[in-house]
């Protein structure tokens, strides 16, 4: 089809240990996802993107290989893969003036650089521009017509996807939507794009090499089964800016604040999964650490959701804004507690209790809740009392 959209990775001749490992676990992990596909005939087709606009992630040289032997080994689905093309130019680095460096060798330097930046920009113009072309390529709507789905593989910045708004209608229309990590940092500039997927990236104050702790919010949904109730894991965690809608999504898992640092007050969603149209669409903040992506449970938590996104079985889908409300107010009581010198397990034991009675309580307090995001730490002593007080009125 292209260059750069191609039918499998780069053959290696010693196949990693983990994906060995990986291998042998997705066979029975994934059985019954394979014999969905098989009963709904030939495997999926699914374009993986993983060309980057921004930051790019390591990772992505890990969750390309994993993408395909889990493709494979489940017989669920092939991949055509959209990849960074080779050839980019390397920008020149920037100049720091030594100490002692005349005037006039400090000038003859700056040309120097400034000569090299003009070469280096009229270079990556023309590689720019072939990325245009292969992205023009792969969605135009004759290619994305061979496709059952998309993936982005912690995709970042602004893709030259030529008619993004075509591009979602194509989703709508029933096909799967499958985001890794970063494919939340992608397409900022777009609200259609990030309503789409659910959330924008806003920072990440739970970096790749903390632990952190996670809570299933369903332990009994088929794409969150593998993982216990509450699990600890290393990876960097996302949190989303205001275009974030909980009405429009069902979280299965969210940041456990309580047993996570720093201890923010809001909540946290990790994965989630929604109907856009007659598509679906799959999304896990997971996937910044190569270990995530060798970890054996992420693995059957990505062929579950790849499977459900294709439609090889339902799953339950309809927004759950009360739950995620809950873990709000929970996630306020763990910073509430941390800064007040509150028992933690008390408050928390009241705030659950009246969620027990009335799951739309936390609802109603979100907009006081969602006012703590705005509030330097020092600002946010009154805003606490003020929820404590709700916790603790009889």
């Amino acid at each position: 089809m292209m260059a750069a959209l191609t039918r499998s990775i780069q053959i290696r001749s010693i196949r990693p240990m983990w994906l060995v490992i990986v291998t042998l676990l997705l066979a029975v992990t994934t059985s019954h996802a394979g014999a969905r596909a098989a009963e709904t005939g030939k495997p999926a087709r699914l374009l993986a993107v993983t060309v980057t606009n921004g930051f790019r992630h390591s990772s992505i040289n890990t969750a390309e290989p994993m993408l395909e032997e889990l493709g494979r080994t489940s017989g669920l689905f092939h991949l055509d893969f959209l990849r960074m093309p080779p050839g980019r130019p390397p920008q020149p680095k920037a100049i720091k003036r030594a100490e002692g460096t005349s005037d006039a060798d400090w000038k003859q330097q700056e040309d120097a650089f400034k000569a090299e930046q003009e070469t280096f920009r009229a270079a990556d113009a023309v590689w720019q521009q072939g990325v245009k072309e292969q992205f023009a390529k792969a969605f135009a709507p004759e290619a994305l017509a061979q496709f059952d789905g998309v993936i982005f593989a912690s995709t970042t910045g602004e893709l030259p996807i030529p008619d993004l708004n075509g591009f979602l209608e194509w989703i709508k229309s029933g096909k799967a939507f499958i985001g890794f990590h970063a494919a939340s940092d992608t397409l900022k500039s777009s609200d259609a794009y990030c309503e789409m997927i659910g959330g924008h990236f806003a920072g990440h104050p739970w970096n790749a090499g903390g632990e952190h702790g996670f809570v299933v919010h369903e332990p009994g949904h088929r794409l969150t089964a593998m993982y216990p109730e509450r699990f600890r894991l290393k990876d960097e965690m996302y949190q989303y800016d205001p275009r974030y809608k909980p009405d429009n999504l069902r979280v299965l898992v969210s940041l456990d604040m309580a047993a996570s640092t720093p201890k923010e007050p809001w909540h946290v969603p990790v994965s989630w999964v929604r109907d856009y149209g007659r598509g679906r669409v799959f999304y896990t903040n997971f996937g910044h650490n190569d270990a995530t992506w060798q970890d054996p449970a992420f693995a059957k938590h990505a062929a579950e959701g790849i499977a459900w996104a294709l439609k090889r079985f339902d799953a339950e889908a309809a927004p759950n804004p009360d739950v995620q409300a809950a873990e709000y107010l929970r996630s306020v009581v763990a910073a509430a507690a941390a800064a007040t010198g509150k028992n933690a397990d008390d408050l928390r034991a009241r705030a659950d209790a009246k969620i027990a009675k009335s799951a739309a309580w936390a609802t109603g307090l979100r907009p006081m809740l969602l006012e703590l995001r705005g509030m330097q730490p020092p600002a946010r002593a009154e805003a606490y009392a003020k929820v404590i007080a709700e916790i603790e009125k009889e």
